[in-house]
C-alpha cells in the first residue's frame, strides 16, 4: 500500500476540507492525521516543526501552491456525485469533470494549501488475468 503525506499549513482547515469530500478520520495524533477514502489513504501533517526548521522542506514551505509538480489522484465509484459535492461547497475546482482519452472520468480541484487533486474513476474496469503457473499463456 502507499501513503501520500503532506504538509499542511492549518491542519484543522485541511482536515475539514478532505471530510467534506468524503474521507474519515482513521487515526489522529497531535498535529497529524490519518484519513481513508474507500482504499484510498492520506496523512495530513502540521508543518510548524518544517517552518521551524531545519528540515528540507523548509525553504520551500511557504510557497503557494504547495506540491508544485505532483498531481494526488484519489479514485472513486461515483466522480460525478462528488464533482456535484464539491461545486456545492464552492471548492476551487481547477479543471471541470470530464471523460478522458484514457478510459477515465475525473475532475481537478486544489486545496487549501494548493496541493492539486484529481478525483477519478474508470470508465470501463478492465479483467486482469493472471496467466497460470508454467503455461505462459493468460487463464479465462
Amino acid at each position: 500500500m502507499t501513503k501520500i503525506e503532506i504538509f499542511v499549513s492549518d491542519l484543522e482547515r485541511s482536515r475539514a476540507f478532505y471530510e467534506s469530500l468524503g474521507f474519515a478520520v482513521v487515526r489522529q495524533w497531535e498535529d497529524w492525521v490519518m484519513l481513508a477514502l474507500g482504499d484510498n489513504v492520506l496523512d495530513l501533517q502540521g508543518d510548524a516543526h518544517v517552518v521551524k526548521g531545519p528540515h528540507y522542506f523548509t525553504p520551500e514551505i511557504d510557497r503557494f501552491p504547495r506540491g508544485t509538480g505532483v498531481e494526488i489522484s484519489i479514485e472513486v465509484e461515483d466522480v460525478d456525485a462528488l464533482y456535484e459535492r464539491a461545486r456545492s461547497l464552492g471548492m476551487d475546482i481547477v479543471k471541470g469533470v470530464q471523460d478522458r482519452p484514457w478510459k477515465a472520468r475525473d475532475f481537478r480541484i486544489a486545496d487549501p494549501d494548493g496541493y492539486f487533486i484529481r478525483i477519478t474513476t474508470p470508465l470501463h474496469r478492465e479483467r486482469v488475468v493472471a496467466a497460470a503457473p508454467g503455461t505462459g499463456t493468460a487463464g479465462h
